[in-house]
């Protein structure tokens, strides 16, 4: 509930959102008319308050306190919370706030908004690419610096459209550029090892269903027994498991397992045929955790998750990749995480002769241009065979 102050001393209101208290109090009018707010954030109602008041004091004093002081930190945690988190997707929320809580503030926090320059960031950038990981283990992908690029270029746009800042620092700016990276899949002999190796695990069903199918890690752990179709031997996909940021301020916890409702793309929303075999090995599978239910009882979570811990929870996905890579070690096979199952379910479909388009859909690709080039290598070797189908059309 918003709290109204004395006349000139603005408001002070709770976000359900992000749990953070804020701030805000009129200092002026646009060419339009309209209102002109200055806009304060912190984590508790008393810390906002004194923030309130130290800035209309200045304000009544006659200091600025417009754009012209504001740093970038401040901008960007404003731009965020204000504008920038609606309307976007949950994981993609907190991607945001993680960026600009590890990298722009303590990096770029303390400088002025309108003086932030090309060299500044480009100098930022970088040390991203040399130094930026929070470990202290070197640097960040390439794919990460970009992705931290598009939310700056994002808050840089917003800034200059609303006349906060006039000169774009991003135009001299440069990215390195990712190089095709090289897919990593299991052989079909280190495959079989591995499914074989399975009956031994707890996880073993959710890896050899995976193998078979090219969920996504969240997809797959998300996937719940509604979504499960053993009339039609199908599975919809609609929704994933993933950590994410505890906004609560009483939380102990400050990330917390839980679904998010959306999936990668749109077309990551999707209901996928899967071999008879494996929908047989699933329902086999279902009634061993019927009976681990049943004798847990009450303490079982009802999540209704397919492959849940075994108390019926989510299953982290760092867990899921921790257990994987001990069987591989055990097998002395080369480490791969768990995306490798994905991409060796592609493989092996585009080696069978399923169509890209098909596979396309099946992993849900936002458009059969991202299979190709992830998958192209597969498909040349068909050329020949395929081109041997023209020859009984071929006439002289």
């Amino acid at each position: 509930m918003t709290k109204r102050r004395s006349n000139g001393e603005g408001c002070v209101y709770k976000e359900s959102r992000s749990g953070r208290w804020v701030g805000k109090f009129v200092i002026g009018y646009n060419s339009n008319g309209d209102r002109k707010y200055k806009t304060c954030r912190g984590k508790t109602e008393k810390e906002v308050i004194a923030k309130l008041k130290g800035l209309t004091e200045k304000h009544h004093a006659g200091i600025n306190i417009s754009s012209n002081g504001l740093k970038v930190g401040e901008f960007f945690e404003d731009w965020f919370y204000n504008s920038a988190i609606h309307g976007l997707r949950t994981s993609t929320s907190q991607s945001y706030e993680m960026i600009i809580r590890r990298h722009i503030k303590p990096h770029l926090g303390d400088i002025l908004l309108s003086e932030l320059s090309s060299r500044d960031l480009q100098t930022f950038y970088n040390y991203l690419y040399s130094d930026g990981r929070t470990d202290g283990k070197g640097g960040l992908a390439v794919k990460t610096v970009e992705n931290i690029h598009l939310l700056i270029s994002s808050g840089i746009n917003f800034a200059l459209k609303e006349g906060i800042i006039i000169r774009n620092p991003l135009l001299n700016v440069r990215l390195r550029r990712e190089g095709k990276k090289e897919v990593e899949a299991f052989t079909r002999e280190e495959q079989q090892r591995i499914i074989e190796e399975c009956k031994n695990h707890y996880y073993g069903m959710a890896y050899k269903f995976d193998f078979y199918t090219g969920l996504r890690a969240g997809e797959l752990l998300g996937l719940t027994w509604d979504c499960v179709n053993f009339t039609n031997n199908t599975i919809r996909v609609n929704k994933q498991v993933q950590r994410n940021k505890n906004f609560s301020t009483t939380a102990k916890n400050k990330t917390i397992l839980g679904f998010v409702h959306n999936t990668k793309t749109e077309t990551s929303t999707r209901t996928i045929k899967v071999l008879p075999q494996i929908m047989q090995e699933l329902a086999e599978y279902k009634k061993k955790q019927d009976k681990l239910k049943h004798r847990i009882g009450k303490d079982y979570y009802k999540y209704n998750l397919v492959f849940p811990r075994q108390d019926g929870y989510f299953t982290d996905t760092a867990t899921f990749l921790d257990n994987f890579s001990k069987i591989q070690k055990k097998l002395d096979i080369p480490h791969r995480n768990v995306h490798a199952m994905r991409h060796t379910f592609a493989t092996r479909a585009l080696e069978s002769g399923i169509k890209p388009i098909v596979v396309s859909r099946l992993l849900g690709h936002a458009s059969i241009q991202i299979t190709l080039d992830i998958y192209g290598h597969v498909i040349p070797d068909f050329v020949e065979q395929e081109l041997e189908k023209l020859e009984e059309i071929y006439t002289t």
